[in-house]
């Protein structure tokens, strides 16, 4: 019979104890707990969402952001309902039109159109090869999309069928808006500011907007006045249809990126939570005391009291405006 030998014991002793050991590991280990991802799974905003864009129907309110998310309450923005509609990507803007539905831009160059209070939406192709940037409901419920090259598109028919033009300047919009059912204005990136008078059927450029300034957002109150907002805190404001502009001081060089009124205030969003309110011709930041993780992109007015702040990191808050 073979002889074991020192070594081969040894062996068999290590063997025993590693065996030991793991079982001794594993039988005390805890039980692997999910709890807090099955309650995180079932909340309707995520830490991780990325909105960009909020609208508001009547008592119905709307938030859209990338990766698909839409999220709809009927409740002020006490509750939201989460909807992850199939196909839909990145979802940089909606808008509620006058009819009472609710359209989203997808930046794969599609709309997702909601006729029943957002309940469900449907999805509809864009007929252009330009990348889309931003999208709006004019009065009379036809949609516009503005895109790269100052490509501007319209559906007459909520988005079966679109009509293109550019105004060939290599440049691409990042605001588009109509007053009323003539006046309309789009502008975009190198300050680039068109107009139209007769209801979006020609549109002229204007001088740009000084340093080549590009506008995250811009808002018209009316024909005459409107503000444009940026990078740096920048704030630009024209009293002249957007032929000439002036700065004007935000005390802030966060970047910022949505604009809104509420009755005649104006408030502004950006980088770092940053909210700036106008009052009395002057900008004063807004301490709104959420936990704001990261930017916020969009703002809107739900009553005339509360606003709601839409952004990063799950940002999804109503703001008190009372004093």
């Amino acid at each position: 019979m073979e002889k074991r030998t020192f070594m081969d014991t040894a062996g068999l002793a290590r063997v025993f104890c590693a065996l030991v050991i793991l079982l001794a590991v594993v039988g005390c280990e805890a039980p692997l707990d999910l709890q807090g991802v099955t309650q995180e799974s079932k909340v309707p905003v995520k830490r991780f969402d990325r909105f960009q864009s909020v609208a508001k129907y009547g008592e119905i309110l709307v938030a859209v952001g990338f990766n698909g998310a839409i999220l709809v309450s009927n409740d002020g923005a006490e509750q939201w309902k989460r909807l992850d509609p199939p196909g839909a990507l990145d979802l940089i803007e909606v808008v509620a039109c006058g009819d009472g539905s609710f359209v989203a831009l997808d930046a794969t160059r599609k709309v997702w159109i909601s006729i029943d209070d957002g309940n469900t939406w449907d999805s509809k192709i864009i007929d252009t090869t330009e990348p889309v940037t931003t999208l709006t409901c004019g009065p009379d419920n036809k949609l516009w999309v503005g895109g790269s090259f100052t490509t501007i598109l319209r559906s007459d028919d909520k988005g079966e069928t679109w009509t293109a033009s550019s105004l060939g300047e290599d440049a691409m919009f990042t605001s588009i808006q109509f007053l009323d059912a003539q006046f309309g204005v789009v502008s975009g990136e190198f300050g680039t500011v068109a107009t139209s008078k007769d209801g979006g059927e020609t549109w002229e450029i204007g001088p740009s907007m000084p340093n080549d300034f590009y506008p995250e957002a811009t808002l018209f109150l009316d024909h005459d006045n409107g503000y444009a907002v940026g990078l740096n805190g920048k704030i630009l404001k024209t009293t002249d249809g957007g032929i000439s502009w002036t700065y004007e001081d935000s005390g802030t060089d966060a970047p910022l990126y949505g604009i809104t009124t509420q009755g005649e205030d104006l408030y502004v969003v950006g980088e770092g939570g940053v909210m700036l309110h106008r009052k009395a011709d002057r900008w004063e930041r807004v301490q709104h005391g959420k936990p704001v993780r990261s930017y916020l992109r969009s703002v809107l007015p739900v009553n005339d009291r509360q606003l709601l702040i839409a952004g990063g990191a799950g940002a999804l808050f109503l703001v008190s405006t009372q004093n």
